[in-house]
């Protein structure tokens, strides 16, 4: 019963939230390749990636923590980024936590467009769609680069970890007890 159940919030969570952060992805991957897309959509999907990303860790987040109690809390994203489930890189280190952290405060409220700092940040943060697989701390001018595409691959593999080990597990597993007693289905 709680595998079906578990099952049935993946599912929905693929099919909504997760299919979007894939279709964001191909949109600004095709986009940053294309002059005529360019000129059609003249933004380059920074935000809407790392939104729509961060919202994602913190339904993730809150659908894998046993403790957690409030689908909204930014708790939740450094517990999914934390988690064995969310690759290696640096966005784990406790810097780029914080700074994911506050970035997705500053988002939501659209204080990051406005050039406000950061709760306890002491760097300047540029979104990307582009560059290197893990944030780059541009020395020369003090600003922490956030690759977005990179960012959901990251956040779509964690997805994948997750789903794989509740279709692959049993009733009694600690992830699928977690998920399930937090469904509303």
């Amino acid at each position: 019963m709680s595998k079906g159940k578990a099952k049935r919030i993946l599912d929905r969570l693929e099919g909504t939230l997760i299919a979007d952060l894939k279709s964001l992805k191909i949109i600004a991957e095709e986009r940053s390749k294309s002059d005529s897309l360019k000129e059609k959509l003249p933004g380059a999907f920074n935000f809407s990636l790392f939104i729509t990303g961060l919202i994602a860790c913190e339904t993730l987040g809150f659908f894998i923590n046993k403790t957690a109690e409030d689908g909204r809390s930014e708790d939740n994203i450094k517990y999914f980024i934390s988690s064995n489930y969310f690759k290696q890189c640096a966005f784990k280190k406790d810097r780029y936590l914080n700074i994911l952290v506050s970035l997705r405060t500053n988002l939501v409220h659209v204080f990051g467009m406005t050039d406000l700092r950061l709760e306890n940040i002491d760097t300047d943060i540029g979104l990307s769609v582009g560059g290197s697989n893990e944030p780059e701390l541009l020395r020369e001018h003090d600003i922490v680069k956030l690759n977005g595409v990179k960012f959901l691959e990251f956040v779509i593999d964690g997805f994948d970890s997750i789903k794989s080990e509740v279709t692959s597990g049993n009733d009694n597993s600690a992830l699928i007890g977690a998920i399930s007693r937090k469904s509303m289905i």
